[in-house]
C-alpha cells in the first residue's frame, strides 16, 4: 500500500467489505489483540480476503481518526506474535501478511488476509463478550462490519465459497492424476491458414 492508497481509504470515511479499521495500542491488551483477531476470522472467511489496519479509531460523529500507533506499542507487536495467538483462538491456520506502515510520520500496521483454503475458519476459545468458541464470523452484507453469521444469504455466501475451492481442487487434483481428460488444444491462426491453402491446393488439383 501507498500514501495515495491509504489517503483514499480515510477519505472514504467508513470501513468496507474488505476493510476493517481497528483502534491502536499494545498487543497485550488483550481485548484489543482478540477483537483484532475476530476481524482477522472475519476477512479470513471473505471471498478473496481483505485488510485489517490497526491505529485507526473512530470519532464519535463516526468519522476516522488516524492517530497510529506510539513507538512502544509497536514494540509488542510482530508478525510471529501475531501468528501464534490466532493459532490460540482460531482453526484452520490463517494466512496474512504483516506489514509496518508509515503515513505522515504516524506507524500502522496492515494486516492482508487471504481467505481461507479449503473451510471456513472457525473460533476455537472464548474471550468475554469478544469471541465466543465455536463461532464463524464473517463480513456481513446488510453493511460493513464483523459478525456471527446474521442471515441465510451471509451463510449461503460462506457455503458457496467453500465448495467453489472444493471443486476447484478437486479438478486440479485429478487433472494432476489423470483423472481428467485434457482440453483440446485449439488450432493457431497459423494451422488455420495452412489447412486453408492445402484446402485450395486439393482444389485446383
Amino acid at each position: 500500500m501507498n500514501d495515495q492508497e491509504f489517503k483514499e481509504l480515510l477519505l472514504l470515511g467508513r470501513e468496507q467489505r474488505h476493510i476493517e479499521f481497528k483502534t491502536g495500542g499494545a498487543k497485550t491488551d488483550k481485548r484489543l489483540l482478540t477483537k483484532i483477531i475476530r476481524a482477522v476470522i472475519s476477512m479470513a472467511n471473505n471471498s478473496d480476503g481483505g485488510k485489517v489496519i490497526i491505529g485507526i479509531s473512530e470519532n464519535d460523529d463516526g468519522s476516522l481518526n488516524p492517530d497510529g500507533i506510539s513507538e512502544g506499542d509497536l514494540n509488542t507487536w510482530s508478525y510471529d506474535k501475531l501468528s501464534d495467538s490466532l493459532a490460540e483462538y482460531c482453526e484452520p491456520n490463517i494466512i496474512f501478511d504483516y506489514e509496518v506502515f508509515e503515513y505522515e510520520s504516524k506507524n500502522f500496521i496492515i494486516l492482508n488476509v487471504s481467505d481461507f483454503d479449503e473451510v471456513p475458519i472457525l473460533c476455537k476459545k472464548d474471550y468475554p463478550e469478544v469471541l465466543r468458541s465455536g463461532a464463524c464470523y464473517v463480513r456481513t452484507r446488510r453493511k460493513p462490519e464483523t459478525s456471527e453469521i446474521p442471515t441465510y444469504i451471509d451463510m449461503r455466501d460462506l457455503i458457496d465459497l467453500a465448495v467453489d475451492k472444493s471443486i476447484r481442487k478437486f479438478i486440479k487434483r485429478a487433472n494432476n492424476s489423470g483423472l481428467l481428460p485434457t482440453s483440446p488444444v485449439s488450432p493457431t491462426d497459423e494451422d488455420l491458414y495452412a489447412g486453408q491453402l492445402d484446402y485450395l491446393r486439393d482444389v485446383d488439383e
